[in-house]
C-alpha cells in the first residue's frame, strides 16, 4: 500500500508540473504578464519574440471575432516565453477549409504555421498565410 501512495504522489507532482511549467516563462516578460492577450502591446511583443526564436510551436486555442473580423487564437510556445497570438483569418477558401477541422480540437498542434505582418488603419495586424498540417 505504501508503494501505491508514492505512485499517486509522484503522478500528481508530475502532472501539476507539466500543466503549469510552459507558461511560467512568460511571467518574466513585463508586457506578456501585464497586458491582455488581445491588446496591441501584447501582440507586438509576442510577435517580436516569435520572430527571434527559431523553434516556436503553435497550438490551436480558439477562433474569435474582434472588431468584425475573424481571428485564430493560437498558443505560441518558445524557448523563453509563451503567449496567445491573434492571427487574422483571410477570406481565402483554402485556409478556411484547412481550419474547419480545428473547430473543437483545442490543443491541436499547427505545424508549418506561416503568417506575416500587414499595416492597417488600426496599426500592424498579423495575418495567417498557411498551415502545412494539423496534429490532433
Amino acid at each position: 500500500m505504501g508503494t501505491y501512495r508514492w505512485i499517486i504522489v509522484l503522478f500528481t507532482i508530475v502532472l501539476s508540473a507539466c500543466s503549469n511549467s510552459p507558461c511560467r516563462k512568460s511571467k518574466y516578460n513585463e508586457v506578456l504578464s501585464s497586458e491582455t492577450y488581445n491588446s496591441k502591446a501584447y501582440q507586438e511583443e509576442l510577435y517580436q519574440l516569435i520572430k527571434t526564436d527559431p523553434e516556436v510551436t503553435f497550438y490551436y486555442e480558439t477562433k474569435e471575432e474582434i472588431m468584425g473580423q475573424e481571428f485564430l487564437v493560437v498558443n505560441a510556445y518558445g524557448d523563453a516565453f509563451c503567449g496567445k497570438l491573434c492571427l487574422l483569418i483571410p477570406q481565402e477558401d483554402q485556409i478556411r477549409n484547412t481550419l474547419k477541422s480545428t473547430r473543437k480540437n483545442t490543443g491541436a498542434q499547427l505545424v508549418g504555421l506561416r503568417f506575416q505582418r500587414k499595416e492597417t488603419g488600426y496599426g500592424p495586424v498579423t495575418v495567417l498565410q498557411s498551415v502545412e498540417y494539423i496534429v490532433d
